[in-house]
């Protein structure tokens, strides 16, 4: 069973059943996914954001690039950390004129039952992860409060600097693609980034573990939240 469906319990077979399949990824099937698409608009951030979107570019959490027509690519791999638990890992890379990246690092929380969500190359920000089956057969994935978390130090970003990020993904039978729309907010700024557009996706075999360099550089301290 994977953290998609342990989450979301009966509700996950509301799900139109390509999303199931995607979203249903487990490190004993040894089997992960890729999607390519093309992003029809990329928008957000205002001018005076743009040195830290930039920063975030070296710990793959943001990037600076807008645009429309940008190329897509999605790595989805199931596997088990350092400590046994069950991992998604969500390897997203944006084809500007120069590749930028934006990862994670989805774990199932028995403790609070839902999804968890370390972002970046060094999970230094933790997050919970609300979510939803929406009526068409889509899922919705809601983030909650932003948490610090590097070397044992441990602290909440006050929501005035940090985002809420909603992303939405359904499938669209008559043209069969998915359908994708990711946006980050702050509460006094606005988006701080966002996209939306249109992929494929393709399994293949998996039996020698996920790639070395799909994995985060650095492992963060898991069960934070």
């Amino acid at each position: 069973m994977s953290i998609y469906e342990k989450a979301l319990g009966k509700e996950y077979k509301k799900m139109h059943p390509k999303l199931q399949e995607k979203f249903g990824l487990t490190s004993q099937a040894n089997i992960a996914s890729i999607s390519r698409g093309v992003m029809d608009e990329i928008w957000g951030g205002r001018i005076f954001m743009y040195p830290f979107l930039q920063l975030g570019t070296l710990k793959h959490i943001s990037f600076r690039e807008r645009g429309s027509q940008i190329p897509f690519t999605l790595e989805n791999y199931a596997y088990k950390n350092s400590i046994g638990q069950e991992c998604m890992a969500w390897n997203r890379s944006f084809n500007f004129s120069k590749t930028r990246h934006f990862d994670a690092t989805m774990v199932y929380s028995s403790k609070t039952k839902g999804i968890v969500d370390y972002l970046g190359i060094d999970q230094d920000f933790v997050t919970k992860i609300d979510l939803s089956v929406l009526e068409n057969g889509g899922i919705r994935l809601l983030s909650g409060p932003l948490v610090f978390n590097n070397m044992g130090i441990k602290f909440n970003i006050p929501s005035f600097i940090s985002g809420v990020a909603e992303a939405v993904e359904w499938y669209d039978e008559i043209n069969e693609k998915f359908h994708i729309k990711v946006e980050v907010k702050n509460k006094m700024f606005g988006t701080i980034f966002g996209y939306k557009g249109t992929f494929k996706t393709e399994y293949y075999s998996c039996t020698g573990g996920i790639p070395k360099n799909k994995k985060p550089r650095k492992e963060g301290t898991m069960n934070v939240l």
